[in-house]
């Protein structure tokens, strides 16, 4: 054999081996693609289809998709809304590397829900985006399950709002309450009941935390507030014994070791024109006594911290027209100010409103709010 024919079958055979091994490879790919339970599409720049997979084939036909619409050489973007169209535009023009989208697709037998993900198809050597792989899943499962807890957690927060107090409207004491839950459930609860005729006890509480538990725990506390308000009557009685109820309750489950609250009671005495509380871990409360105001400031570790809490009161004398504000930390928060400078704002805003809670109320409504927001106006003379 001449040395130009053994070059030549060399070469050959060069050939014969790099072309051998790719084939193998993409034999291998499109084997795997194909065996993929997920849906599967591969769409070139313009959105046209270039593969799908059985899986794709497969639910279009038992679902009653066009075949047409759906397969090879079909223009995927004609069968996608405008938003979805944007989204995979945003994979093939490589502003994102992939995107997932959420979406339902119903059929007359029953709901189903799907999660579309994009992802970019380039070319080996110098990365060209020359398409997309698009895969859907089948998230109707979790689906269906967010929505039967979000249906739940609707009725949890409609149960909560539905055992607020009315207000209590007398010659001497006007006492509202007013609260916008997070998301979630609210952990922030407040009640008021008459001991007799002349004494009201008054209860702001703050679970720690956010949500679910926070929210559930509130709805074990609120169940005991009308016992231990109207049995024990004053603020260190009433302090001690929700103290004991957390070490009781709460501390009993492995779980909630580390569960507590800040919360502030009023005892109002509207013969004797005296106000006793205890405020434990709360930003405080606000009253003012014509132009004169008083803060009424934490003086206690939060409710549940201690085993045994040394607990003592503070008492307080009014002589005209009074207004107090109760709040929890979720107001502050939301005004996105420190402690100090919230008090300030809430003195000055308590100074120019005709109508205290109206006026709160409105405020709160409008703040772009970051926790559970609760406020307890309180109207003496």
């Amino acid at each position: 054999m001449s040395g130009a024919a053994e070059s030549k079958d060399v070469r050959r055979n060069d050939r014969t081996m790099k072309k051998g091994p790719t084939a193998s490879m993409e034999k291998i790919s499109e084997t795997i693609v194909e065996s993929l339970t997920h849906h599967v599409a591969v769409i070139n720049q313009s959105g046209r289809i270039i593969k799908v997979n059985r899986a794709w084939k497969k639910y279009a036909k038992e679902n009653g998709g066009d075949p047409e619409k759906l397969s090879a050489g079909a223009d995927y973007f004609a069968v996608c809304d405008r938003q979805t169209v944007a989204s995979i535009r945003e994979v093939l023009d490589g502003t994102k590397e992939n995107v997932q989208i959420e979406y339902p697709c119903h059929t007359i037998r029953d709901k189903k829900w799907f999660a579309m993900n994009v992802t970019a198809l380039t070319e080996s050597e110098d990365h060209v985006i020359s398409g997309a792989i698009i895969t859907h899943f089948d998230v109707t499962e979790r689906k269906v399950m967010e929505l039967r807890q979000l249906k739940e957690l609707e009725m949890a927060k409609t149960i909560q709002r539905r055992v607020l107090l009315d207000p209590i409207v007398k010659d001497q004491i006007i006492v509202k309450g007013f609260y916008l839950a997070s998301d979630q459930l609210s952990g922030d609860l407040y009640a008021w009941y008459e001991i007799d005729e002349h004494r009201t006890g008054i209860i702001l509480l703050d679970i720690m935390g956010h949500g679910l538990s926070s929210g559930m725990i509130s709805m074990a506390i609120r169940s005991m507030l009308e016992r231990i308000i109207t049995e024990f009557q004053e603020p260190e009685k009433v302090y001690l014994e929700l103290n004991k109820q957390f070490q009781l309750f709460f501390k009993s489950g492995q779980g909630y070791r580390n569960f507590f609250c800040t919360g502030i009671y009023l005892l109002i005495d509207t013969r004797q024109k005296s106000l006793s509380y205890f405020n434990a871990g709360q930003p405080g409360g606000v009253l003012l006594d014509g132009q004169q105001f008083t803060l009424l400031k934490s003086s206690l570790v939060p409710i549940g911290l201690l085993t045994e809490p040394n607990v003592q009161s503070t008492t307080i004398q009014w002589a005209g027209e009074t207004n107090i504000l109760l709040y929890t930390d979720g107001l502050t928060d939301s005004l996105s100010m420190r402690l100090s400078e919230g008090e300030k704002f809430l003195i000055s805003e308590m100074n120019k409103a005709d109508n205290i809670f109206s006026h709160f109320a409105e405020l709160i409504s409008e703040l772009e709010r970051k926790d559970d927001v609760a406020i307890v106006s309180i109207c003496l003379t």
